[in-house]
């Protein structure tokens, strides 16, 4: 195991020893009641299910967003809990009925609250998920645009190409079904765009040039209309 891994490891232990040390020395546990061992058992399940939140996040590449709320809720419910049980355990009422309808009210609260963060980060990685290559197509259409301009040494071409990229740039990330067609023509005229200005064929350039604009123009155009 590794060191770093041991000093977690001691340091998420570090309340359960503390707290089991001065319950069991200061508390006579042998002669203890229900409502002393409920509120016992109830402090250590707020605690563990504090360690395990990083388990309930959704994998990916921003986990560490959805992480936050959920740390927040079981940390929450974990300092309300201490709270709560220290306070029956220090009470130590005879019959265990108020203890256990109010552990089980705060966990009930608690576990609701936790499983609507749980679904709004399913809906919130589903999305990021979906949009991922959209946000691509903009990305690395634009940066290819960008590559090849800095290739240009004509400036009214340049400036031709330098249009195109910024109209790219700027245009929609969020797409649908019915303008992948274009967005795949948008693709090939790209690569044909890299090849020809390899050969810096600068006829070839404006013609295809304007007919990026004109594809992505058309592509932006439609999905305005589709969004209205």
């Amino acid at each position: 195991m590794k060191r770093v891994n041991v000093l977690w490891l001691l340091l998420n232990s570090l309340f359960l020893i503390v707290f089991n040390f001065l319950f069991f020395m200061l508390s006579d546990f042998e002669n203890c009641n229900n409502s002393v061992w409920l509120s016992y058992g109830f402090i250590h399940f707020s605690y563990i299910l504090l360690l395990l939140t990083p388990f309930f996040a959704r994998r990916g590449k921003v986990e560490y967003i959805y992480r936050r709320p959920l740390f927040f809720v079981t940390t929450t419910y974990f300092m309300i809990q201490l709270g709560v049980g220290i306070t029956f355990i220090l009470i130590a009422p005879e019959t265990v009925k108020v203890a256990l309808i109010v552990q089980v009210i705060l966990a009930g609260l608690f576990l609701t609250w936790l499983f609507a963060h749980l679904i709004a980060n399913e809906h919130t990685a589903d999305s990021a998920e979906r949009r991922e290559p959209e946000l691509q197509f903009i990305k690395e259409s634009s940066a290819k645009i960008y590559s090849v301009l800095q290739q240009i040494t004509d400036r009214a071409t340049a400036k031709k190409v330098e249009h195109v990229y910024d109209l790219l740039h700027s245009s929609p990330t969020k797409s649908n079904a019915d303008v992948r067609p274009l967005e795949q023509q948008i693709i090939s005229e790209i690569e044909r765009f890299e090849s020809v200005v390899s050969q810096n064929e600068t006829a070839q350039i404006v013609s295809i040039t304007d007919k990026i604009h004109k594809l992505v123009e058309e592509r932006n155009r439609q999905l305005k209309i589709r969004n209205k």
